[in-house]
């Protein structure tokens, strides 16, 4: 494109970006960016803040039938845990060790990953032999398009990664754990999850800190707080960006 005169755009999905945007920055024509932290590392008369794409098939969530539909109750609170299409063990192993807790409270649904599915469901029926506690635990190996809706429009708070999902999270308005991927090349999710706390989206909860007791403090915390709760719905909503593929157009 360069060598034939044909303009040039890029994307930047990170908070940092990668060597290959750095590269293509400096023949760019405009340089479309998710965080606005990112502007920082790009020439500012270039930069477009706009968000990150979503799916459109998710990107509103179901306003009503949540609760019929994954067979919950509207009388209690709802977490929603997504480690990504892949699952996330470390993330699925915090949720297994204070499950008996989280059910006496809360209700969970749980996308566990494909590959970990069988072994969360397995260990979650020998922990919790209450039936009753156990209706509230909905574990899903992958959450379809209708499912993900579905389960966005009941959630009170989601625990994810620290990827593209909080651009998902930010969308719904829903209160936010982010745990990131520690083992990244260029500590971008790590990265990625500060900004999004410090838009006042969400917390952080570094792996190395995800302890069962911290994880339910803060679980707790946001939970058992409207003004908390209340402020992370805005924080989502000033950082989302609901028109960011129409603004890359």
């Amino acid at each position: 494109a360069r060598i034939l005169g044909i303009p040039v755009i890029i994307h930047e999905s990170d908070s940092t970006p990668g060597r290959a945007n750095l590269w293509a920055s400096k023949f760019a024509k405009k340089i479309a960016i998710s965080y606005a932290e990112a502007s920082q590392y790009f020439d500012k008369e270039k930069v477009a803040w706009t968000g990150n794409p979503i799916r459109q098939e998710i990107k509103m969530k179901a306003s009503e039938g949540g609760y019929d539909f994954l067979n919950l109750s509207s009388n209690f609170k709802t977490i929603l845990v997504l480690g990504g299409s892949q699952g996330a063990k470390r993330i699925n192993d915090s949720i297994l060790d204070i499950l008996p807790q989280l059910l006496e409270k809360y209700q969970v649904i749980h996308q566990t990953g494909t590959k970990n599915f069988e072994d969360v469901k397995n260990t979650s029926e020998v922990s919790i032999l209450d039936e009753r506690l156990l209706s509230k635990y909905k574990a899903f190996p992958y959450l379809n398009n209708v499912a993900m809706r579905m389960s966005a429009g009941i959630a009170d708070l989601v625990i994810t990664r620290g990827g593209s999902t909080l651009f998902e999270v930010a969308q719904w308005e829903i209160p936010a754990i982010v745990i990131p991927i520690t083992e990244t090349n260029g500590d971008h999710q790590r990265k990625n999850s500060y900004a999004y706390a410090r838009a006042g989206a969400g917390i952080v909860i570094e792996e190395n800190n995800l302890t069962p007791v911290v994880l339910i403090q803060e679980i707790d915390r946001i939970l058992d707080s409207q003004t908390i709760s209340d402020s992370m719905k805005e924080g989502a909503k000033k950082f989302s960006k609901p028109d960011s593929e129409k603004a890359i157009a």
